[in-house]
């Protein structure tokens, strides 16, 4: 029977007490059923996870468990919630490795493009790319283009909606797409550059498909989802979508809770590295270190290779830390995560001062230097 294996951290003080642990997981997360109450010749019984094995780690025990390839469905809402459905609601339980059957990485596909094929959409084949955004919230849709069409002609790699603007009165959707997709076209005439734009599409249930596709008709040549807001689900679904074939950035927002220090959770290099990658994210944003947030450089570190790392049929996906880059840290930034990432620039581009363009020619200046 083909199989997918998930490794459980379990903080709990005895050898003993995590093996109880560990079988409570492997019914808990299958059957959900009184295992005694099955029968000897029961079929459902091999529905049930495998402890393949339990080992004392520093200050808890890691539980590998071996689950029926079948218990997926074959789809990413399922496959979750046999990873870590009703045990994330039990404390001391935390995720920390997934390994994927090939039938699942044949389902799942992976990113389209990853890593190579945004090089090659944006004709930055060497250096370090680099992503804009355009924000704040409540700036008219007028001065969102520009900021579009400013950041084009400084040379930016792909520009994105921030992930607060979706479809508010002050930002309607449609209206904002149009005018940011039209900004860049007419830029990267006027330039020669290939910059790319990214909608965000992320909405209530099937808004999300026809964001996308209108995103698509207005010109957008990239799209921008958060999978902890709308499922990832979504997310699998619009990179197997043969009509919309779009660069896919995938967003941390809502991702916290899971990730940071508590009594259960999933491991941040899986959660924003590996499941983004393997649902079909091109490129995968996560929080930086020495920001505003609380990720240690080897935890950032670990996310970024996990998106480059090989994996099976799947194909490398573009790492994208944000959250205090600025332009006086970027070479310490890069010495860490390599040329092969994409770093996210939001408030320190303005910094500077109010000539985007020249601002981002700083940026990719000391991206070519380093």
């Amino acid at each position: 029977m083909e199989t997918f294996s998930v490794t459980y951290a379990l903080h709990v003080p005895t050898y003993e007490e995590a093996k109880q642990v560990a079988w409570s997981i492997q019914v808990e997360q299958t059957i959900e059923f009184p295992y005694e109450l099955l029968g000897e010749s029961d079929p459902r019984r091999h529905m049930v996870g495998q402890l393949l094995s339990l080992t004392e780690k520093e200050d808890c025990f890691w539980a590998k468990i071996a689950y029926p390839v079948e218990t997926s469905g074959f789809e990413a809402t399922q496959f979750l919630n046999v990873v870590f459905g009703n045990s994330s609601l039990q404390p001391h339980i935390w995720v920390v490795d997934i390994e994927f059957s090939p039938s699942l990485l044949d389902v799942f596909k992976g990113p389209k493009f990853g890593m190579s094929g945004l090089r090659q959409l944006c004709h930055t084949p060497h250096r370090p790319m680099i992503q804009a955004v355009v924000k704040p919230m409540g700036t008219p849709n007028e001065e969102l283009a520009r900021m579009c069409y400013a950041y084009t002609m400084g040379g930016a790699d792909v520009i994105k909606d921030d992930h607060g603007l979706t479809n508010q009165p002050f930002s309607p959707f449609k209206d904002r797409v149009s005018r940011c997709a039209h900004a860049v076209q007419e830029a990267n005439a006027k330039s020669g550059h290939h910059t790319l734009y990214a909608a965000n599409v992320s909405g209530d249930g099937t808004d999300v498909l026809e964001r996308a596709h209108y995103a698509k008709e207005a010109g957008a040549t990239a799209l921008m989802v958060a999978p902890a807001l709308i499922g990832f689900g979504w997310l699998h679904r619009l990179a197997t979508d043969d009509s919309l074939n779009l660069p896919l950035i995938v967003h941390p927002a809502m991702m916290g809770g899971f990730v940071l220090p508590g009594t259960s959770g999933i491991s941040p290099t899986l959660w924003m590295g590996l499941l983004p990658r393997v649902f079909g994210g091109d490129m995968n944003i996560f929080v930086s270190y020495g920001g505003r947030f609380t990720f240690e450089p080897d935890v950032c570190r670990h996310i970024c290779e996990v998106n480059r790392r090989p994996l099976g049929n799947i194909l490398p996906s573009c790492p994208s830390p944000g959250g205090g880059v600025t332009e006086a840290r970027l070479p310490e930034l890069i010495d860490l995560y390599g040329k092969d990432t994409m770093f996210l620039v939001g408030g320190d581009m303005f910094r500077r001062g109010p000539n985007l363009i020249d601002n981002m020619k700083a940026f990719i200046d000391v991206l070519e230097r380093n």
